[in-house]
């Protein structure tokens, strides 16, 4: 199932990536989502950064097969690897989302591109749900949460930027 979302960010490039790859950001980020979150910034060779978080929710609400692989708490980790700027300014990122215990992921990229004195934020994935007669409910289930997800991060980014 696709997601795509897109935003515009009140702040060039440069600036936006420097808030991104800040440890205090990003835990900041995940901990207004899920308080029993934990992120991680580590800078690569070759310039490249990683950003991983991981993320426990509540199985409240969630279709029952969720529910009974996974028990009263789901497990997220998503991992962005972000990759030094190109000629234009632009910075793309590998983004994966994996949820322990339940064969659905989320496997795309990031864009940070320049549009004038601001940059735009694209997110272009592919959330997979491998359990067979109730994939497809599952991944209709999660899209929601996860476009939702995004949205919060690219609000609380756009907030940290203004």
């Amino acid at each position: 199932m696709k997601i795509t979302r897109s935003a515009t960010l009140p702040a060039g490039v440069e600036e936006a990536f420097a808030v991104i790859a800040t440890q205090r950001y990003q835990q900041a980020k995940v901990e207004a989502q899920a308080p029993r979150a934990t992120a991680t910034v580590t800078d690569q060779a070759g310039g490249s950064v990683l950003v991983r978080s991981v993320r426990h929710l509540p199985t409240t609400g969630m279709p029952g097969p969720v529910v009974s692989m996974v028990g009263d708490t789901l497990t997220i980790t998503e991992q962005q690897t972000w990759r030094p700027a190109q000629g234009d300014g632009a910075r793309h990122a590998d983004l994966e989302l994996t949820v322990a215990g339940v064969p659905l992921g989320l496997v795309g990229t990031i864009t940070l591109s320049p549009t004038g004195a601001a940059s735009s934020l694209s997110i272009d994935a592919d959330l997979t749900c491998s359990i067979p007669l109730f994939g497809k409910k599952i991944e209709e289930a999660a899209k929601p949460a996860i476009e939702e997800s995004i949205d919060h991060e690219v609000s609380q980014l756009t907030a940290h930027l203004a």
